[in-house]
């Protein structure tokens, strides 16, 4: 009995002091100005996307995974494309890649997200709107410009939205204009396993991984049509996703 006391106490005190972090992220959201996008990596927000991305990942039981990370430029930034399977996806790229910050492209509707929202847009995040191509070309330019400014890698899905079966979508090519611009290499990743988390949690662990299957140097992609550059990163993308 004096045990299962001891348990329950236990627990309580960390699904305690689990609501008073929330609380405490959700009154630091507040300080964060929702009509602005950042250009600046704030220490204390990264720590607490940081915290709040191995809670997730924690109470998710998910783990990952990275091969290939000896492809990754040492001597420039870069755009990191990916395909999509799952909303874990970023989170599983925040965690192998910790130590470099990175600036994700994400749909608007995940800036109103009340904990992440605030954390996201404060941590340089970009919002990229696909259904106004206008919109989306302006996203491509400030894209461009951080990289311009040496702020950090960019990180965006070039289908757009997650694939339901595991079949690669259609590219939006119009992403790796952002490569071009700004003269940096694309580096290509896939993704595996990500989409099994949603059945497995929290019974069942999951293992994400990541590959990093090619690095298209920038003068390779110099002058070349993005289609042609998304052909490419697609061939690439399906040649290990088959394998």
């Amino acid at each position: 009995m004096k045990i299962l006391l001891v348990l329950l106490s236990i627990f309580g005190i960390c699904v305690a002091a689990l609501l008073l972090f929330l609380l405490f992220v959700w009154i630091c959201g507040l300080f964060v100005d929702k009509t602005k996008f950042y250009d600046d990596f704030s220490p204390f927000y990264v720590f607490i996307k940081n915290v709040l991305l191995d809670l997730i990942l924690l109470f998710s039981r998910v783990k990952v995974e990275l091969k290939g990370a000896e492809k990754l430029p040492k001597d420039s930034l870069y755009l990191l494309v990916s395909n999509h399977r799952s909303l874990y996806d970023p989170l599983a790229v925040m965690k192998a890649m910790r130590g470099t910050e990175l600036i994700f492209v994400s749909k608007p509707e995940n800036f109103d997200i009340p904990l992440g929202g605030p954390i996201a847009r404060r941590c340089c995040f970009r919002t990229i709107d696909r259904e106004n191509p206008r919109n989306a070309i302006v996203t491509i330019q400030d894209c461009t410009r951080l990289l311009d400014e040496k702020v950090a890698p960019v990180v965006i899905y070039p289908e757009g939205t997650r694939s339901k079966t595991g079949e690669l979508l259609p590219f939006h090519d119009g992403v790796f204009k952002i490569a071009q611009h700004a003269k940096v290499p694309i580096v290509v990743m896939t993704v595996r396993n990500s989409d099994a988390v949603q059945k497995n949690a929290p019974w069942r662990s999951t293992l994400i991984t990541l590959t990093i299957e090619d690095v298209l140097p920038a003068e390779e992609i110099t002058g070349v049509r993005t289609a042609a550059v998304g052909q490419k990163v697609r061939e690439t993308m399906i040649k290990s996703l088959n394998q």
